[in-house]
């Protein structure tokens, strides 16, 4: 009885009678989703600017020290290459920070990443399993934009104004 009592009382807690998207139930003081609550580090964003062929994409690089390596390089002027029909590369200068940085992840179209064992940054447009290596340091907003580049196109990534 006492199992079943504690199922439903469970179940009962994942309830969400607003249709929200987010069916994680709710606790009072939690800092992912009260808008009351102080950020922490990683959730400061920067915002960046992709250009290319004379269009602007926006994007942001998350809190993280990858991302804050990346931000340390910029501006920076790449050329990118298919990798797979499913995202477009580039290799950078420098390797980046992985202090904190997951052994590996997966990435969502729209997703900017970083691929250690290349030292490359990643433009995903199409959604990609996980693999290891891969740590996800930001995302931009348009995947038209770069799945529709031809290989060796060029791009300038700097932070936005």
């Amino acid at each position: 009885m006492v199992l079943i009592a504690a199922a439903i009382a469970v179940a009962g807690c994942s309830y969400n009678p607003g249709g929200s998207a987010d069916s994680r139930p709710t606790y009072p003081g939690s800092p992912a989703r009260d808008a009351t609550a102080a950020p922490t580090a990683t959730s400061t964003t920067t915002p960046i600017v992709i250009e290319l062929q004379g269009k602007r994409i926006a994007g942001e690089l998350d809190g993280s020290a990858t991302s804050a390596s990346l931000l340390a390089q910029l501006p920076l002027n790449l050329a990118f290459r298919d990798h797979g029909g499913q995202e477009k590369l580039s290799q950078l200068p420098a390797p980046l920070d992985l202090k904190g940085a997951p052994k590996g992840s997966e990435a969502a179209p729209l997703t900017i990443g970083y691929y250690a064992p290349d030292q490359s940054l990643v433009l995903y447009y199409r959604h990609v399993g996980h693999f290891n290596g891969i740590v996800p340091i930001g995302t931009y907003e348009n995947t038209a934009a770069i799945e529709n580049q031809v290989d060796g196109f060029a791009a300038t990534i700097s932070k936005a104004d």
